[in-house]
């Protein structure tokens, strides 16, 4: 049920039928990307030797037909016609690869639609039996119980609970398309003012009030976007009869129907590949047509042909009514099944209570971790296989670069792409060694950088802080000995997977590692993965980083934090390797920092030579450059002093903390490893303790005026990892402000935030694969996708993001789109997601489909490795 009086129901179209990747005896003749017949199919030839082909994968032929199921008259509720009104929200949840008709590779989708049928009255409790549209489905044969029907308005957790969590909440919200109110709904209207929680058996536990948190015309400051109220599209948008540029541009619109004061919405201004919109006020309307101001930006130039405008109204995130279930109060007796019960609408989705709840999701997201492994075959261990990939073996070469990590497009501000790695002088022409194999494969992609350290140093900060009893917990991953070359490493087999998957990491770096100390920022292919080739078939060249400053400073702080730890677990022999190898990465970032000409001499060439400097010079880049490495210098500084106590280390972290005090990413680090250290300055510590605090306040007050909590930080922009899983810089935040004041709104505000991730959020719906009644099923993991088979677990993606953000025009576009919206209806009728992007909601807004990369997309640092490092860390919190 959605509502007492409103049936919900889910219809799917067909699946995609999967392909493959099929290995042939003799190479093919075609070139890589291109598509062959092979013997009844259309197949693409991948992998550098062409004898591997991907079978195409073949679309459904059959879809939902949208005008017969949106008419209320072809329904019939036992026999009577009760429906009154049919409200469909229609999304992809799938989609495939197949050659296209003109040749090229296309990425199709298939949907999911959710009809919502109004009926005349409540329903009572029964059987019943719908009949549907014209017979285009069997008819449908139901049970409404209140104590066995659910809900789909509740959205609790699919994570579950341990006893002991201080925060047990779930949430009573629903949107309706095209509904009444903008389709917002006030479950108070309906006289629901009370829940229980019942156990498996139905028998209630606990009961409370159903709160109101949050009305859709309810303010969201601090939530990413533009404004703390959202412009949505409140009506069907038509098309813009002419327009007259100027400092007020005037709309040709006859019968427009708008008012002055009110917000328009523009789409299309720049014709079929123009997915974005633009909002603007109606500053003084006439029969003819409107004036605007207020715009967003500038209009362009030229208004193309088919330009839409359409009103709007504005509301938060949710768009509608979220009320919140908050039974923290209650404490389980025991272990067991449990639901959220409302009268007269259902029940929830089962959740469990077990002392094992959180560390159960730590075992997840380390089968992600362990999912993206570079260099080892993948055992199936958790249910996913893949060969071997980016070994440098059988014919795999790995070349060097002169280009730095630092200078690339994959570190921030970079002004090279990474595209260029191997172009003109940027390809030193010289083999890598054959150790360079390793890591994390970012995500979508499969480069390795340097920013997955942080994956290693939270890890290695967690074990520290865990009873002596959590740090032996099992997670299922490969000792080290088992798969990293060093023999020294056989002497780990004893302690926790904790360190196991620190190691593992740090190692890729440590051979990454050149004689004079100086170290490669990574691993990269010259070129994003050719959509339908796997990791282990990459075709494009792969290079390695040119050594850099930050890259060196990095590293010598995690192998640093590494020895140190190593050291406490009495490993004297690899606590001295890393030891020597910190110190070593030390004195090279120190004389590059010194002398940044000679540490640069063969990147610096190659920039003047391919006129590489993004418009700049290197004179003009430099100081950007220093900047960069300074403050990775005070990190590895911090991480130096607690490991030996020198006094060199802590006055250069002394000095660039009072230059500034900040928390995020290496700058936390660098913080809590001076905070932690024998010798510190207490005043310093006091300061460091007084804004690790703040800064958690900031975290924790943002919370009361967001309609679902949740880790986001208040300053952070919505998208990329913004609005859904928390990255290390806020989780390691409040794990260590915990650490100095104990407060229990920390652990609430983790709670709610894992929670909110895992179901207990507007879509009902879990942001990571392999948990949850449902789950996201199609993340941008391009080896799944190549191979044809399901995503593997732990994968935990950024989710949602605003429409301004994921406007691509080569997905929202004309019939050739995956999701079109230009084009004959006959065509594209099938593929559209409806209603249109722009009246979605924000948290109604994620678009389950591998193209819509801002919301698919995930990195192991920023999604998959803070979900582990927090469940464990509540875990062990539970176990207290």
């Amino acid at each position: 049920m959605a509502t007492p009086d409103t049936i919900a129901v889910e219809i799917r179209d067909a699946p995609f039928k999967r392909g493959g990747v099929l290995e042939l005896e003799e190479a093919v003749d075609g070139p890589v990307g291109s598509w062959i017949r092979h013997s009844d199919t259309w197949a693409m030839v991948i992998g550098t030797r062409q004898r591997h082909l991907r079978l195409a994968d073949d679309p459904p032929e059959v879809f939902l037909d949208r005008v017969a199921f949106d008419d209320p008259d072809s329904y019939r509720l036992n026999g009577e016609a009760r429906v009154v009104s049919v409200y469909r929200k229609s999304m992809p949840y799938g989609s495939g690869l197949f050659r296209g008709d003109d040749g090229q590779t296309k990425s199709g989708a298939t949907f999911k639609h959710f009809l919502y049928l109004k009926l005349d009255h409540a329903l009572e409790p029964g059987m019943y039996r719908i009949d549907w549209p014209d017979g285009r489905l069997p008819p449908e044969t139901f049970s409404f119980d209140p104590l066995k029907t659910r809900a789909l308005a509740l959205r609790t957790t699919q994570v579950g609970h341990a006893a002991a969590d201080v925060s047990k909440t779930a949430y009573l919200s629903l949107w309706i398309p095209n509904g009444p109110d903008n389709g917002a709904v006030d479950f108070g209207q309906y006289g629901i003012k009370t829940f229980s929680v019942i156990d498996n058996g139905g028998t209630p536990v606990f009961s409370g009030a159903v709160r109101l948190r949050t009305r859709p015309s309810d303010p969201e400051p601090g939530n990413g976007l533009p404004a703390s109220l959202v412009d949505y599209v409140a009506g069907a948008p038509r098309q813009l009869d002419g327009f007259r540029p100027g400092p007020t541009p005037y709309v040709e619109a006859d019968g427009h129907g708008l008012i002055e004061g009110q917000r328009v919405l523009f789409q299309r201004l720049q014709g079929d590949q123009d997915a974005s919109a633009l909002a603007a006020t109606v500053l003084r309307v006439d029969e003819q047509g409107f004036a605007v101001t207020d715009m967003e930006r500038p209009f362009p130039e030229v208004i193309a042909p088919g330009a839409t405008f359409a009103p709007t109204y504005k509301a938060n995130r949710a768009g509608t009514f979220v009320f919140e279930l908050d039974y923290s109060e209650w404490v389980p007796q025991g272990p067991g099944r449990y639901r959220l019960a409302v009268p007269g609408l259902g029940v929830s989705d089962h959740f469990e209570v077990a002392n094992d709840q959180w560390l159960r999701l730590g075992a997840v997201g380390f089968s992600g971790l362990y999912h993206h492994r570079s260099g080892i075959a993948l055992d199936g261990r958790f249910g996913y296989r893949r060969p071997s990939a980016f070994r440098p073996l059988g014919g795999f070469q790995i070349l060097e670069s002169a280009l730095p990590l630092l200078w690339s497009s994959n570190w921030p501000n970079g002004f090279v792409s990474l595209d260029d790695g191997l172009k003109g002088a940027w390809n030193s022409g010289r083999p890598a060694s054959e150790d360079y194999w390793g890591g994390y494969m970012d995500a979508g992609d499969w480069d390795r950088r340097i920013q997955h350290l942080a994956i290693s140093d939270a890890f290695l900060d967690l074990w520290e802080q865990l009873p002596q009893e959590k740090r032996a917990v099992e997670l299922g991953i490969p000792k080290s000995g088992d798969v990293l070359p060093l023999a020294e490493y056989a002497s780990l087999d004893g302690v926790s997977d904790l360190i196991h998957e620190a190691v593992w990491n740090i190692d890729f770096y440590r051979r990454l590692q050149m004689p004079d100390g100086r170290v490669r920022g990574g691993v990269e292919s010259a070129g994003h993965p050719l959509l339908g080739t796997t990791s282990y078939l990459e075709h494009l060249p792969v290079y390695a980083y040119a050594p850099d400053v930050v890259s060196t400073y990095r590293y010598a702080a995690s192998a640093a934090r590494l020895s140190r730890i190593l050291g406490e677990l009495k490993l004297a022999e690899l606590a001295g390797i890393y030891r020597a190898s910190a110190l070593a990465a030390w004195h090279a970032a120190e004389d590059g920092f010194s002398e940044p000409d000679r540490f640069y001499e063969e990147a610096i060439g190659a920039a003047n030579e391919m006129d590489g400097w993004g418009g700049a010079s290197w004179d003009e880049r430099k100081p950007a450059i220093q900047a960069a490495a300074a403050e990775f210098r005070a990190a590895a500084a911090a991480s130096l002093f607690r490991l030996d106590g020198s006094r060199q280390f802590a006055e250069i972290f002394e000095a660039g903390w009072r230059n500034g005090r900040e928390l995020y990413f290496h700058k936390g680090d660098a913080a809590w490893d001076y905070y932690r250290s024998a010798g510190a300055d207490p005043a310093i510590q006091r300061q460091i303790e007084e804004t690790v605090i703040q800064e958690t306040s900031l975290l924790l007050s943002g919370q009361s005026t967001s309609s679902y909590p949740s880790m986001k930080h208040p300053y952070a922009p919505a998208g990329w990892g913004q609005g859904g899983p928390p990255d290390f810089s806020q989780s390691q935040l409040v794990f260590r402000a915990y650490q100095i004041n104990r407060n229990p709104e920390i652990l609430a505000l983790i709670q709610q935030t894992l929670h909110g991730l895992h179901g207990a959020n507007q879509l009902g719906l879990s942001f990571t694969t392999g948990l949850g009644v449902r789950q996201i099923e199609h993340p941008l993991h391009e080896d799944h996708r190549a191979m044809g088979v399901p995503a593997p677990s732990g994968i935990t993606i950024y989710g949602w993001a605003p429409q301004s953000a994921s406007a691509y025009g080569w997905v929202f576009g004309p019939e050739w789109s995956p999701l079109p919206e230009v084009g004959d209806p006959s065509v594209i009728g099938h593929r559209r997601i409806e209603p249109q992007r722009f009246a979605l909601p924000y948290f109604e807004y994620l678009v389950e489909h591998p193209a819509v990369i801002i919301q698919q997309e995930y990195t192991v640092d920023q999604a998959i490795g803070p979900i582990a490092f927090l469940a464990l860390f509540l875990d062990a919190e539970a176990a207290r």
